[in-house]
């Protein structure tokens, strides 16, 4: 099944020249950085070096998070990102191990913090911009479980079983719980292959429209609350779904509504960019330099930019997911 996919800010890590000037970072191009008898090494020149898009880049993340910070300052607690990365250091074994997975992405802790700051802030930002009304959130999500059984992707495939078995083993599951729809949950615990789900009498909470693989999600959004499907098979295998009632949903609108709001921008990217211009608007902000100033109004606030952006991403990370098929990972 497909993940939702996260909005990805079109933004990079602070580049050099901007993270080293500091405060004190000239405003001329002309101002020199340092100096040498065999020659002076002016801002221009380290421009030039690094290139517009990538000083565009760097310098607009560093304003965004500024003017995101002082607008919510009050919606976002720094405080709990910092616990939530004390928390994903531990998943990750400690502090170092966390640090050097990291660094390999060419990112420090401090990095990666600010990281989670700013998209905290963006998600209130959007909240503040996107218009989601209840019935909408209603309309597009669905809680649900499922029991998968697994067909073997290849002949070393331990967990799975061939199609021909997994397709009668569903079918049979399938008869027991639409026959008595209280042992779903005990079942799943037993059967399922999605041994995540599985823990949790195979529940896998809201679904969103365009979350899960199509066959499966047309399945689920048209059953009503309580009702069991027939079997369905996606590329993982055969599931038997239900559809679980939404007794919790005022609770979870809150975020049901930012996943939404994510989904939403990742298909319309000027719904991001509009909220940018009008954040830029509202503080007034003023371009020093012509070339970052056309440089950011040509990339990160132009909404068929960041789609060729997200289609280049999308596109590695299958490489990267056949890569590693490939290599038995």
């Amino acid at each position: 099944m497909k993940t939702l996919k996260k909005v990805i800010l079109p933004v990079t890590a602070s580049a050099l020249l901007l993270g080293a000037c500091g405060n004190s970072a000239t405003d001329s191009k002309e101002d020199t950085i340092i100096s040498s008898k065999a020659g002076d090494v002016k801002v221009e020149d380290v421009m030039n070096k690094i290139g517009d898009e990538q000083i565009a880049n760097s310098s607009f993340s560093i304003l965004l998070n500024k003017l995101l910070a002082d607008k919510y300052k009050d919606e976002v607690n720094t405080k709990d990102i910092d616990k939530e990365v004390e928390k994903e250091q531990k998943q990750y074994g400690g502090k170092d191990q966390f640090e050097s997975m990291l660094k390999q992405q060419k990112m420090s802790l401090g990095d990666y913090k600010e990281q989670k700051k700013l998209q905290a802030y963006q998600k209130e930002l959007l909240n503040d911009k996107v218009d989601i009304s209840d019935k909408e959130i209603k309309k597009d999500t669905k809680k649900g479980s499922h029991i998968l059984i697994k067909v073997k992707e290849n002949k070393d495939d331990k967990e799975g079983l061939s199609d021909k078995d997994a397709k009668a083993k569903a079918e049979k599951i399938q008869k027991q719980v639409e026959k008595d729809p209280d042992k779903f949950g005990e079942i799943a615990k037993k059967e399922s292959m999605d041994k995540s789900s599985g823990k949790k009498d195979g529940s896998l909470g809201y679904v969103i429209k365009g979350q899960m693989e199509d066959k499966f999600e047309k399945a689920l959004f048209k059953l009503k609350e309580g009702n069991i499907s027939d079997v369905v098979k996606t590329d993982y295998g055969y599931h038997i779904i239900k559809a679980d009632k939404q007794d919790d949903f005022d609770k979870e609108k809150g975020k049901l509504k930012s996943q939404l709001i994510q989904s939403k921008v990742q298909k319309e990217p000027k719904l991001l960019t509009d909220a940018y211009k009008e954040l830029l608007d509202e503080y007034k902000v003023d371009y020093k330099d012509r070339d970052i100033k056309k440089a950011i109004e040509d990339s990160i606030l132009d909404p068929e930019k960041i789609k060729q952006q997200q289609q280049q991403q999308q596109q590695q990370q299958m490489q990267q997911s056949g890569a590693g098929m490939s290599t038995g990972q």
